[in-house]
């Protein structure tokens, strides 16, 4: 699957701020830190050492030690004045908010907290608080982050949304925050398929002695189980919307496009529909263009409706 623009340009930028801090780093060490190959690692060198200043002269690019690049070794000599990005009051707000949203849902790394308690200590504004989606117990579902890192399998007493509950072991592959829900991606030995669990449904979880032995799926990660599978035909300028949706088949025909995905949260769906209302043409099944006609009237009745 190709990588998206946007997260090379994050890795680009922190690479280069990393470098900064840093005399040196190998490609195999800036791979770990970043959840790359170093093959990867070294194109983004490549790339980044034919970059500077808009119209700039061959010594406004910036400049590696070439010598170090050939034992795959990243040293950075001038980065053209590019260093870490400055937030204004909003940006900051939106930066404190998302990490701590991350930080609630249960699936954010321990160096989470102390990152999102220094950048409340460095930004000069009135405290922010985040509204728990809902509540998770960390220390219940600690268990889960030690068999990731450990690369153990875990037993975990789950409940899911019927309210059934159930005792499975899975392999845990990753942690992430979908809507500030925390969930983890892994292989169910019971199902014998891949699922992605909420965190705060566990309701107990035990690391096993046994090795995770199925490996990941390759792209940028799982979907979340299917409840229906839709159709919305929209005019090409609402291309954008649908990029995001989890293996979301676009066809552009240069006027319209039409975009087949599956939809796990109707909720969540409509409300990302809502955002290009104006220029969706057709949108189905029936419980999907229900939902998004919900969605509308709630915003003219100044109401929200929470993701199920």
């Amino acid at each position: 699957m190709a990588e998206k623009a946007l997260a090379r340009v994050t890795r680009l930028l922190s690479i280069v701020s990393l470098l900064q801090h840093r005399d040196e780093a190998t490609f195999e060490e800036l791979g770990e830190l970043f959840g790359v190959t170093a093959k990867r690692i070294e194109q983004d060198i490549n790339l980044l050492f034919v970059t500077g200043k808009p119209d700039g002269m061959p010594d406004e690019y910036l400049d590696f030690d070439p010598d170090a690049l050939e034992r795959k070794v990243a040293r950075l000599w001038d980065a053209q004045g590019l260093t870490q990005v400055k937030l204004n009051a909003r940006e900051a707000v939106a930066l404190l908010g998302s990490l701590g949203t991350l930080v609630e849902s249960g699936a954010a790394p321990a160096a989470a907290e102390s990152a999102l308690s220094k950048l409340r200590e460095a930004v000069s504004l009135a405290p922010l608080e985040v509204v728990p989606v809902s509540e998770v117990d960390r220390d219940r579902v600690q268990p889960v982050r030690e068999g990731l890192d450990a690369g153990l399998a875990v037993r975990v007493d789950y409940v899911d949304a019927q309210d059934r509950r159930s005792e499975r072991v899975i392999e845990p592959h990753r942690l992430v925050s979908i809507d500030g829900l925390g969930y983890v991606e892994c292989w169910c030995r019971r199902a014998g398929d891949y699922r992605t669990l909420r965190l705060d449904r566990i309701v107990s979880a035990e690391v096993t002695d046994d090795p995770i032995v199925r490996s990941a799926p390759e792209g940028l990660g799982f979907s979340l189980e299917a409840r229906l599978e839709a159709r919305v035909v929209a005019r090409r300028g609402a291309r954008w919307a649908f990029e995001d949706f989890p293996n979301a088949r676009i066809v552009d025909d240069g006027e319209d496009v039409v975009a087949d995905f599956s939809v796990s949260d109707v909720d969540w769906a409509a409300a990302r529909l809502l955002a290009v209302g104006p220029a969706l043409r057709s949108v189905e099944p029936a419980p999907l263009r229900e939902a998004l006609a919900r969605h509308a009237e709630a915003v003219l009745a100044g109401q929200v409706i929470a993701p199920s």
